[in-house]
């Protein structure tokens, strides 16, 4: 099975290997000189390179191969989820998502919200983990806790949807999603958005979305709602 490295510092002929990365290729797999591996950039670039030394601080390695593009989705996937009291539960999330293929997560801040701080390395630390062992060559963009207000009024995706519980029927969201858009899915907190919350969002173009009958904590909703969208648009 193939294993793929991280790194950002891609030039023309070479990369180099963080030190983490190199470490863990060198110290634990005993790569050598001149042995290969597969690098990813987080950005769609996937790269076949050589071990030019064997010196983790400095780890350079010649490319040999490189391709652009390697598995772009046709469709944009954009939670804004209330991050869960429980940081390791958050932690779960941002694995699972990034494996079924999410494109951007934001943290909001609602009336409810059980946490107030994120540990941004961390959340990064875990997201390139599962983007190297899902194989994929994308590293979705994460941003930093904003109010719920702000992150609502300036959201620019252009299917927008609120997942919560309602006394009226709201359509699930796999219903309401057309095929290969950008799309834009608020998960509240435990104890849900708040009513001014809601008519907020439905006065700014979210639409009232179902996840199904069965009552979900906050990650296990935003699990849903990222494969719901996903597979409308793997079976279209």
């Amino acid at each position: 099975m193939d294993q793929y490295f991280y790194s950002t510092q891609i030039y023309d002929d070479f990369l180099i290997l963080p030190e983490d990365e190199a470490h863990h290729a060198l110290k634990v797999l005993r790569k050598k000189t001149g042995d290969e591996i597969i690098v990813v950039d987080g950005n769609g670039g996937l790269y076949e390179a050589l071990f030019e030394n064997e010196n983790a601080r400095n780890c350079n390695l010649k490319i040999i191969n490189s391709k652009k593009n390697i598995g772009r989705p046709n469709h944009n996937i954009h939670i804004g989820i209330s991050p869960p009291k429980s940081h390791d539960r958050l932690e779960w999330f941002i694995e699972k998502s990034v494996e079924i293929g999410i494109q951007e997560i934001s943290f909001i801040l609602t009336e409810n919200s059980e946490r107030k701080n994120i540990k941004m390395n961390r959340i990064l630390k875990r997201a390139i983990s599962s983007m190297k062992q899902s194989l994929k060559t994308y590293l979705p963009k994460i941003n930093d806790m904003v109010s719920a207000k702000d992150f609502i009024v300036n959201c620019s995706n252009n299917e927008k949807f609120i997942a919560y519980l309602s006394e009226d029927e709201n359509q699930h969201l796999l219903k309401s999603a057309s095929a290969q858009n950008d799309y834009c899915i608020l998960i509240g907190p435990e104890g849900d958005f708040s009513s001014e919350e809601i008519t907020l969002a439905t006065s700014m173009g979210y639409t009232g979305v179902s996840l199904g009958e069965n009552r979900l904590r906050t990650e296990t909703a935003a699990i849903v709602a990222c494969h719901s969208v996903a597979y409308s648009n793997e079976i279209e």
